[in-house]
Order: structure tokens, then C-alpha cells, then sequence
């Protein structure tokens, strides 16, 4: 008994061929994409070799009571002879030396130079004899009383009191804390700029520092600012100390 034989229907049809490709459409495709890459690869190097550099000075400033002040002066005495003279300005010395003691500053913190005797014609045109100087620094912790205690060493004899200079201890820890504001101040500073330009990486690649002085009751911030730190600082007895840092900042 024989199979029967299977015909296909009408509308049935046998696909006997394999699908075929678009070369075109695929490689234009490829040249797309790799044009695209590039452009993106071209985009981020420019982006990372051409970041805008930015430079801001950040100001930080501390003050704290003054410790201690240094009072410097000078002692003259004229006479007729070279000799005479030397023995008046150590005697007027050896008062103001009492005063300072008797004010509480110690004999440790009182220094003395050498005696300068010269004829006193070369400082007074026509003045006959000879003069002699002594300087003399001292160091008081009675930073409330400097005020009198200048008017009493010119009472003693001082012929020049220069500007009492406060001090204060622990001065580096001062320096540091300043620098740490004025870091901070410049950090504020860059952190506004870079998301104001949408800039969002940063990196420090310079900085530099001044400072307004360590031991001195008027100091100017250089640059940036006019007014005297320590102003009116003798009179408060207060020890104030300014750092300034500029820094450079490349943003990308």
C-alpha cells in the first residue's frame, strides 16, 4: 500500500530563501556611531586639558587678649666732658631701671645697650660738649597699665619712648588658626564661583600667604584691604594678627 503524497496548499508558499542584509544602512550606521565618539572623546579631552583657572585671596583674623607689652626707649644725657656725660645717662638709666621694677617688670626682661658718647655738635648745630645715649627695652605683663607707665618714664628722664608692642603667647597656634580662616574664607569664595559656572571639580594648584605682623598692634592687610587691624589694639590690650592667602584653583 503506497503513502499518499502531501501537496501544499494554494496559499501556503515555501521561503526557501535566507533573509537578506543592508550593507548601506549597517556601515552608515557604524560611521555614525564612531563619529559620535569621537566627537565625545574630542569634547572630554578639551574638557580636562583646558580647565579655567581661577585665582582668590581668602583674609582670616584672630584676636585675643595681649599677654604681655614691649616698651622701648632711649636716655640722653650732655655734659662737658665725654666722661661727665656717661655718668649722667647711667644714672638717669639706673632711675628708669628702678621705675621699671617698682612697676613689676622683671630685671630679666630689662635689656640695656652699650653707652654711645659723641660730641653734641654733631646732633645740635652750636651746641658745645658731648651727649650720651643709652637703649633701653623692657617687657611688662601689665598690659592695662602701659599708658601710665610710658607717662612715668618720661617723667624719669626719657628723652623717646617708642610705641608700646603687644605680645602674646602661643603665637604660632595664632598663625595657624588665622591661615585656617583665611583658607576657609578663599574656600567659600571658590565653592560660589564654580557653581555659579557649573564647574564642579576642583583642585588647588598654587598658594601663597602673608601676614600682618606677629608682634604688632597696627597691621594692614596688603592689597585687598585699608583699614588697621589694630587699631586702638594699646588701648583695648588686645593682640590681633591677619593672614592673607591667595590660591589658585583650576575648575572644571
Amino acid at each position: 500500500m503506497t503513502n499518499p503524497v502531501q501537496t501544499p496548499l494554494p496559499n501556503q508558499q515555501i521561503n526557501s530563501r535566507p533573509p537578506t542584509v543592508d550593507f548601506k544602512k549597517l556601515g552608515l550606521k557604524k560611521v555614525v556611531i564612531s563619529a559620535l565618539l569621537l566627537i565625545i572623546v574630542i569634547f572630554i579631552w578639551q574638557w580636562i586639558s583646558s580647565p579655567t583657572i581661577v585665582t582668590v585671596q581668602g583674609l582670616g583674623q584672630v584676636s585675643v587678649p595681649a599677654t604681655s607689652a614691649t616698651i622701648s626707649l632711649a636716655v640722653n644725657a650732655n655734659a662737658a666732658t665725654s666722661p661727665a656725660s656717661i655718668d649722667a645717662v647711667k644714672a638717669k638709666a639706673d632711675g628708669i631701671r628702678n621705675l621699671l621694677t617698682a612697676s613689676g617688670v622683671l630685671e630679666s626682661d630689662i635689656s640695656e645697650s652699650q653707652v654711645v658718647s659723641y660730641p653734641a655738635g654733631l646732633v645740635t648745630v652750636g651746641a658745645e660738649g658731648f651727649e650720651s645715649t643709652i637703649q633701653i627695652t623692657a617687657k611688662t605683663s601689665n598690659v592695662s597699665g602701659v599708658g601710665d607707665l610710658v607717662g612715668s618714664l618720661y617723667n624719669a628722664g626719657a628723652a623717646m619712648v617708642d610705641q608700646p608692642v603687644l605680645n602674646v603667647e602661643d603665637q604660632d597656634k595664632l598663625e595657624e588658626l588665622a591661615t585656617k580662616e583665611a583658607l576657609k574664607d578663599a574656600k567659600d569664595q571658590i565653592n560660589r564661583i564654580s557653581l555659579s559656572n557649573f564647574k564642579f571639580i576642583k583642585k588647588m594648584v598654587a598658594f601663597s600667604e602673608q601676614s600682618s605682623g606677629t608682634t604688632s598692634t597696627s597691621s594692614v592687610r596688603p592689597e585687598l584691604f585699608s583699614q588697621e587691624l589694630g587699631e586702638g589694639a594699646e588701648s583695648k590690650g588686645t593682640f590681633k594678627i591677619a593672614k592673607l592667602v591667595t590660591v589658585s584653583y583650576k575648575l572644571w
